[in-house]
């Protein structure tokens, strides 16, 4: 009684997938390469040294961008992922370019403009923050201490009104 998969004891274990975690695709890396053929690849060394390439190629189909991401993924699947660019007007002339996500969630396409792509731990293919739930490792930790001493306190049997003024106290 009390074991693992009782009670809450999933709610203080499972998390989600961060962005920081993740490998990063923005549009800044292409820049100053969103011309007809251009093409290239992307590094990245992870935290933990392994080291990750993508490359890449841009097409214009009229007025419209894309960029044909290819890469391997655990060095056993080669992927290529067409994502579309789409431009909005700034504010003082000028434009913005954002990705379209290409990721079918559910069995509908996200088509999300995103600045950023992401490719978390385990994922196959590149998408916006939504698709692939991600958070940030801050939202996370935010409030952890508070979380664990309202734990603890239900747990020694103390109501509500005696958690709340422990907690008011270690907040000075």
């Amino acid at each position: 009684m009390g074991g693992r998969g009782s009670g809450n004891w999933w709610r203080w274990q499972s998390r989600k997938s961060t962005v920081e975690e993740s490998l990063t695709l923005s549009l800044r890396d292409f820049r100053k390469s969103l011309y007809q053929t251009a093409a290239g690849a992307l590094a990245w060394t992870s935290s933990s040294g392994a080291r990750s390439s993508i490359g890449y190629v841009v097409t214009w189909n009229n007025d419209a961008p894309s960029i044909t991401l290819s890469y391997r993924w655990r060095d056993a699947e080669d992927v290529r992922i067409l994502v579309w660019l789409e431009r909005t007007p700034t504010p003082f002339g000028g434009s913005r370019w954002w990705f379209t996500c290409p990721l079918v969630v559910r069995g509908v396409a996200c088509n999300r403009r995103a600045g950023k792509l992401y490719l978390p731990p385990g994922s196959r293919y590149f998408g916006c923050r939504t698709c692939h739930d991600l958070t940030y490792r801050s939202a996370q930790e935010a409030h952890q201490d508070q979380r664990l001493l309202n734990h603890l306190g239900v747990a020694l049997g103390a109501d509500r009104e005696t958690r709340r003024e422990l907690l008011a106290r270690l907040r000075g």
